[in-house]
């Protein structure tokens, strides 16, 4: 974890690990902390950049933490349940296609085995293969 000391505030980093997909930005309180952003991991930099031009602002430190996209839909499911209920059919059908398109893609091109095998299992599940 990096620290970073500003004028009179800090601001504490996670180092992203390989898995990670977003950084959250958490504004750390006395007895609870607040999400003041979420970004996807490559703006990590921005996130850290922008957390240190805020936090002299704040009253109390800056946390940025990286997690993975299992633990941001763990934390989000009823958020991005309604969001995919209020889509249309023809919404619905276009991100289907472009679920599956990647997936392929990750089938086709990516080295990691285990990563091939979770696109595969994606796909079974669609009902694609």
């Amino acid at each position: 974890m990096s620290v970073i000391k500003t004028e009179r505030n800090h601001v504490y980093a996670y180092e992203p690990l390989p898995e990670d997909s977003f950084v959250l930005t958490y504004l750390r309180g006395p007895t609870e902390r607040h999400l003041l952003s979420t970004r996807g991991i490559d703006a990590y930099q921005a996130a850290v950049d922008w957390a240190v031009g805020i936090a002299d602002q704040m009253a109390h430190p800056l946390v940025l933490v990286p997690i993975t996209f299992a633990e941001y839909a763990a934390a989000n499911s009823e958020r991005m349940e309604s969001w995919l209920a209020q889509l249309d059919d023809q919404q619905r059908g276009r991100l289907r296609r472009e679920a599956v398109a990647a997936m392929l893609e990750v089938m086709r091109d990516c080295p990691d085995p285990e990563v091939r095998a979770d696109a595969m299992n994606v796909l079974k599940t669609m009902k694609v293969i």
